[in-house]
């Protein structure tokens, strides 16, 4: 029989991988393969041809064969060490630690490797890639390729269910959701009809991917087990498992990423997606690093944590980071942000810096060159294609996925070079990069000071820029000739016609770092304020945001900084009076917060952990990830149970001069560099300080 489709999942049981493959025609088809898990392992003071007898013998060693290996990554000299396999993958930890707790034994490699990871690689595939199997009757391999799909768009044709969980006293609410997340079917009322027609619902959808919490998971898991109806899956030591290859992902994973970002993120780490969709950037950096390693014939030391040793002198020359230009604190007109296209990456490249290249005279690619080559090379092709589509339609959206996840990789190949739990890394190499990095940017200011701009901010692989009678079409020029003689691509990345560099808080005469706010010809551009925190109120984020509008709406800075800061301050007036008249929902006024941990670990009340210990209280489980969203009712009560009110139980009173003091912080962090002389300011807070009442107590602020 012949199966051809996307590998879906790889798993380890006995002497076999199993393989879940999404075939087109026939939906998501079971393969088994022959798999036979193995390390190496470095002889010690003995023979290797007599401690591979000696090895053999072991009951669970399914064979032993002596090979030349490339010894590390910054060596090209080989050793000879014995690939040792094990009969089963049960038997594999056994066999592994007896082996190293031989006196004959010096290092192991490739022991610490994810199975599935070992499978695709001494295979040659990729994850959430092609492939084309023949087997026999009973589905055992007998050939199998990996098939080329280039640089296609367009994610496989997986079914993806999206869920959330609710119990409310003894009924059970399950929702699924669409791809924007927003509710589409909810099954609610006793819990074992609900969690029949669910099910029902689940197989007709059949899914390959479930979007969830995990503990509405383990949750819909256990009740199955309860109810018997254990259809998909189980719950295997506290941790929810599905069954017939389907993958379960994080619902924060999902909005990030969606389903094309997902897909381009298990091929770049080269492990499957139930693994690699949740592990931290570093990690998916080792995943790919392991799987180049083990391709080329390195070999992979064991995972650990690795202390840089260097002369002072060194490392006071050396260890420097990124150069940031402390931000021109302001109003500021025609400034044009300059910004490296994919700067780490490409100095990467350009420069041949790895591990094993710096310092030294080596010929050929150097080992991260190969893989960030790749992840580059398709970021920007999807990033550029996303330009030549319509926004927002499905080709773009894809598009946006992909080039956001491997974003994500290209950003961290170059941090994590220098990283101590990096198993290859050399420090002297992210400082490489930086040396580079820093080189560059002075370079690029430089040519800008020359062409008679000043630069107002500069931040790692961007330049903020302004001549007040420069055109676009010199902007551009200045781009293209900084491109031509630093030999890294620069691009316009935005104009703005009014740009706010904002000070550090309690810091006036210091510049932030990714804190401003500005208006540009398409619109308005926000870093590092209250608008873009999830803990800000929706109301308080409107407000600002709606007076940062009528503040730069203006034709000059003498207009901002008169009429525009007028304008803003009636904006706030009228925000603060529907506030003391009851008049914004509650919804608008919710503030939501992750919880990093459960509730009874943290030892100060903060008001979030007092929310999730109330929703406990009430019978709604939340535990660490969970995003608590809660109301102050009255925040200067001495009981921290008294001050909030988790957002769900609506009705009661609302604290409103606390969103008074949350509007009018969020406003004043905006005009205080504006307002030099502080008339408007002190204007701005004797009139918020006519106070037309404190709490409300219908519900609504």
């Amino acid at each position: 029989m012949r199966a051809e489709g996307w590998l879906l999942d790889v798993r380890l049981a006995g002497a076999h991988a199993v393989l879940w493959v999404r075939d087109p025609d026939r939906g998501r088809v079971k393969l088994l393969d022959r798999y036979a898990p193995d390390f190496y392992a470095e002889p010690r003071g003995v023979d290797a041809e007599k401690l591979r007898r000696l090895l053999e013998e072991h009951e669970h060693v399914a064979g032993v064969a002596a090979e030349r290996r490339v010894s590390s990554i910054r060596s090209p000299r080989e050793t000879t060490v014995l690939r040792v396999h094990v009969d089963r993958v049960e038997n594999y930890r056994r066999v592994l630690s007896q082996v190293e707790s031989l006196p004959w034994i010096g290092d192991v490699f490739d022991a610490d490797l994810p199975h599935a990871s070992k499978y695709i690689c001494d295979r040659g595939l990729v994850p959430m890639g092609k492939l084309a199997a023949e087997t026999d009757y009973t589905g055992l391999i007998r050939t199998l390729s990996p098939v080329e799909t280039d640089l296609e768009v367009e994610p496989p044709p997986l079914h993806v269910l999206r869920f959330r969980m609710e119990v409310e006293g003894n009924q059970l609410v399950l929702t699924a959701l669409d791809g924007l997340m927003r509710p589409e079917y909810t099954f609610n009322g006793p819990t074992r009809r609900v969690l029949r027609d669910f099910l029902d619902y689940f197989a007709d959808v059949d899914p390959d991917i479930v979007c969830c919490s995990d503990g509405d998971l383990a949750a819909l898991l256990r009740l199955g087990k309860l109810y018997r109806m254990r259809r998909f899956g189980t719950v295997q030591g506290g941790r929810p498992t599905l069954w017939g290859g389907r993958i379960h992902v994080r619902p924060s994973t999902y909005g990030r990423l969606g389903l094309a970002g997902l897909v381009e993120r298990a091929q770049f780490t080269r492990a499957p997606l139930r693994m690699s969709a949740d592990w931290a950037a570093g990690k998916a950096i080792d995943g790919r690093q392991c799987y180049e390693a083990r391709r080329r014939g390195v070999l992979v030391p064991r995972a650990g944590f690795f202390q840089p040793v260097m002369p002072l002198d060194e490392l006071l020359l050396r260890d420097q980071g990124s150069l940031i230009l402390a931000p021109d604190v302001g109003l500021h007109e025609n400034v044009a942000v300059l910004d490296f296209e994919s700067m780490f990456p490409n100095l990467i490249l350009g420069r041949n810096i790895s591990y094993e290249t710096v310092g030294r005279r080596r010929r050929g690619e150097g080992f991260i060159a190969g893989f960030t080559r790749d992840a580059l090379t398709r970021r920007l092709h999807f990033k550029h294609l996303r330009r030549s589509v319509e926004r927002g339609s499905p080709t773009w959206l894809w598009c946006e996925e992909r080039q956001l996840a491997l974003k994500e990789m290209l950003v961290v190949i170059y941090g994590y070079s220098g990283c101590f739990a990096n198993r290859f890394g050399n420090v002297a190499a992210y400082m490489e990069i930086n040396r580079a990095a820093r080189d560059c940017l002075v370079e690029a200011m430089n040519i800008a000071r020359d062409a008679g701009y000043r630069t107002l901010y500069g931040n790692g692989d961007s330049l903020f820029v302004q001549r007040p009678d420069a055109t676009p079409q010199e902007h551009e020029a200045l781009a293209a000739e900084i491109t031509r003689r630093v030999g890294l691509p620069m691009a316009v990345e935005n104009v703005f016609r009014f740009l706010v560099l904002l000070p550090q808080k309690g810091e006036p005469a210091v510049g932030a770092v990714n804190r401003y706010y500005g208006r540009t010809e398409g619109g308005y551009e926000y870093r590092g304020i209250e608008l873009r925190r999830r803990d800000t109120p929706p109301y308080v984020a409107r407000v600002q945001r709606e007076a940062i509008r009528a503040l730069l709406g203006c034709e000059s800075a003498e207009e901002v900084r008169s009429v525009g800061l007028r304008r803003a301050l009636k904006v706030v007036e009228g925000a603060c009076r529907r506030l003391r008249r009851g008049e914004v929902p509650p919804e608008e006024l919710r503030v939501s917060t992750v919880l990093r941990r459960s509730p009874d670990d943290y030892s100060s009340r903060l008001p979030h952990v007092a929310a999730a210990r109330a929703l406990n209280m009430n019978g709604v489980g939340v535990g660490a990830g969970s995003l608590i969203d809660y109301l102050y009712v009255d925040a200067g009560h001495q009981n921290p149970f008294r001050r909030v009110r988790p957002a769900r139980f609506a009705e009661g009173r609302i604290d409103t001069e606390k969103y008074v003091d949350l509007v009018r912080e969020a406003i004043e962090s905006l005009i205080g560099v504006l307002d030099q002389s502080g008339v408007v300011r002190s204007q701005f807070v004797e009139k918020l300080t006519n106070r037309e009442g404190k709490l409300c107590s219908k519900g609504r602020a």
